[in-house]
């Protein structure tokens, strides 16, 4: 009798820890759908928003009864030549001013997050444009929607913190501010 209790102790034992470890497994996403990456800021003509829908990338979260629980990585690139304002001389000015030749990538790798109540993070990752990398603040909404994670987010930046000259147009009669807004909204789908 005391043999069996012990075998059936033994194998309770394993199947919590197999079920440990799979409840704190972290799960690959990735990006699916159509994302976009948006880009806004001012100019003493008007505000400007560039947008991009060509944003690659993955992270690795845990998710528990319906919620973002932890979130161990993420790492998203976006060529510079897809954001688009719908003006052509201001694209090229951009690509110029964001040396798209040499660094024809923006790319963003995820440091640290904090969950901040509910959905809602505070995160902290290495941004890189134009060949230089700051470490920037994202605040983010992560919302599970069936085995879908949407994910809503935006930053401040100053291009020249990156080394960024801000574009000018028509012999410097019009200028672009330094400040910038970035807010992105994509879909993440699980790797199977």
């Amino acid at each position: 009798m005391y043999i069996i209790s012990k075998k059936l102790v033994l194998a309770a034992l394993i199947f919590v820890g197999l079920f440990s470890q799979q409840a704190f497994t972290q799960q690959s996403y990735k990006i699916s759908g159509k994302p976009e990456m948006k880009v806004s800021g001012t100019s003493t003509l008007h505000d400007w928003d560039m947008v991009s829908s060509d944003v690659q990338g993955n992270a690795s979260m845990r998710i528990s009864a319906g919620k973002v629980t932890s979130i161990g990585s993420a790492r998203f690139t976006m060529p510079v030549a897809s954001l688009k304002s719908g003006k052509n001389q201001m694209d090229n000015n951009a690509y110029k001013a964001l040396n798209e030749g040499d660094h024809p990538n923006i790319t963003f790798t995820l440091l640290e997050a904090n969950q901040d109540g509910g959905n809602d993070w505070k995160a902290s990752g290495r941004l890189q444009i134009a060949g230089e990398t700051r470490t920037v603040p994202f605040l983010l909404s992560l919302s599970p929607d069936g085995s879908e994670v949407k994910v809503r987010g935006s930053a401040k930046i100053k291009l020249t913190d990156f080394g960024v000259d801000p574009p000018t147009a028509v012999f410097g009669t019009i200028k672009t501010g330094d400040d910038m807004s970035i807010t992105i909204e994509m879909n993440l789908n699980p790797v199977n």
